[in-house]
């Protein structure tokens, strides 16, 4: 029943949106609303996407895969390009309104411009009326296409002050956020190892949400683990891995050579230096304030660590890096957020609003670092400059 809360809530989003929708078309853009095709188009836009979830939802109820996929990614462009239209179309109103207060003041005969001007006054609003929601429409489809783009493997440098030498150009994959099901298959997946090959990683760190099609959970594990990093391969826990079944996840990874840490971790070696890698559990439940079960999942992992240890800890939520960062953490690796899916310069659109939450990038807080990746998939396929990513960490001597 679970699988179904995410077509129950779609169907009911592209109602409300289709809805809004086609009242700010035919209240606020009278002008439009007048026109045959666009009336059409209006209401295609959500009965669509109405049939779209159904077949999405027979799909994965019946757990036919050629008929929920396809309805899964024509409901969500149905749905975004109806969000587009509700944010642009109260704009289009207002300019459409400023036309109509402008041909009133004309016929009252206090226009005092020449009808050349007029026109071309005319022009210009309705030029300006149609550009904004076409652009969000436009901006809408961008994201979708984006999302399906595959993910982007790339060797990123953190440098990190008075690194042992051993440790110096150490390469870490980061794998996180996966959501293996309907937007990202194992090829996807396969693609993205296959890229990182090249860049030789000496280890791979799978930060949660692996797959929410647990059929597939042993397969992809199957094919980390092919990547034969020198270290091996780990992960630990994310929200999703609670949400699709936690022993079955348990079981499939115990199964695999993808080593699963819950407040718990191993120490190896790098010529002479110990390296701890650790996993801290998932706080499913977490308020947004209630984090004081960072401090006892971290004090858990790190009960038995030494100080000569190099401390690489996995973390779902980079919300836990203030609390590693307390404890000296070295590195931190997260995922979760999607960097918010909207992203400008190499930073989430949201940054500026949310600057605790670590959105998306290379965090520092005195001698600690967090790496938080926007993630190789996604649950819901939007992406507008903030690319999926497995990135090659790359430790360097600052």
């Amino acid at each position: 029943m679970r699988s179904l809360f995410p077509v129950i809530f779609a169907i009911i989003l592209i109602f409300i949106f289709g809805v809004v929708q086609l009242l700010f078309l035919r209240f606020l853009n009278r002008e439009w609303w007048q026109k045959r095709w666009v009336r059409m188009a209006a209401w295609t836009l959500p009965a669509s996407g109405a049939v779209s979830v159904v077949l999405w939802g027979y799909g994965e109820y019946s757990r036919v895969d050629w008929l929920a996929y396809p309805g899964a990614i024509i409901a969500v462009l149905a749905f975004i390009l109806e969000v587009a239209l509700t944010l642009s179309l109260p704009v289009s109103g207002i300019i459409h309104l400023v036309n109509r207060v402008f041909d009133w003041l004309g016929k009252r005969g206090l226009r005092g411009k020449s009808a050349v001007v007029d026109h071309r006054r005319r022009l210009f609003l309705k030029t300006s009326a149609a550009i904004i929601p076409l652009a969000t429409l436009a901006a809408g489809g961008v994201g979708v296409a984006s999302a399906m783009a595959g993910a982007r493997v790339y060797r990123r440098p953190i440098p990190i002050d008075d690194l042992p030498e051993d440790l110096d150009g150490l390469k870490i994959l980061h794998i996180t956020d996966i959501h293996l099901r309907h937007y990202v298959g194992l090829d996807d997946l396969t693609d993205v190892l296959e890229a990182a090959r090249p860049h030789e990683p000496d280890i791979v760190l799978v930060t949660g949400d692996v797959a929410d099609d647990l059929r597939v959970l042993p397969d992809a594990l199957r094919l980390i683990g092919e990547l034969n990093c020198p270290l091996g391969g780990y992960g630990c826990l994310g929200n999703h891995e609670y949400f699709r079944g936690l022993s079955d996840v348990i079981r499939a990874f115990g199964r695999s050579s993808v080593q699963l840490f819950v407040n718990d971790g191993i120490r190896l070696k790098r010529g002479d230096t110990p390296v701890f890698i650790g996993g801290i559990d998932d706080p499913m439940l977490m308020r947004v304030r209630d984090y004081g079960l960072f401090d006892e999942d971290l004090d858990e992992t790190l009960d038995g660590t030494n100080q000569d240890d190099f401390i690489i800890m996995m973390s779902h939520r980079p919300n836990a890096f203030d609390y590693a960062a307390d404890r000296s953490v070295a590195l931190t690796l997260s995922g979760h957020t999607h960097g918010g899916q909207v992203g400008l310069d190499g930073r989430s659109l949201f940054e500026s609003v949310w600057p605790e939450r670590y959105l998306w990038g290379h965090y520092r807080i005195k001698q600690s670092h967090l790496y938080t990746s926007s993630g190789v998939g996604h649950w819901f396929p939007f992406r507008l400059g903030c690319p999926a990513e497995a990135p090659v960490l790359e430790l360097r001597k600052a």
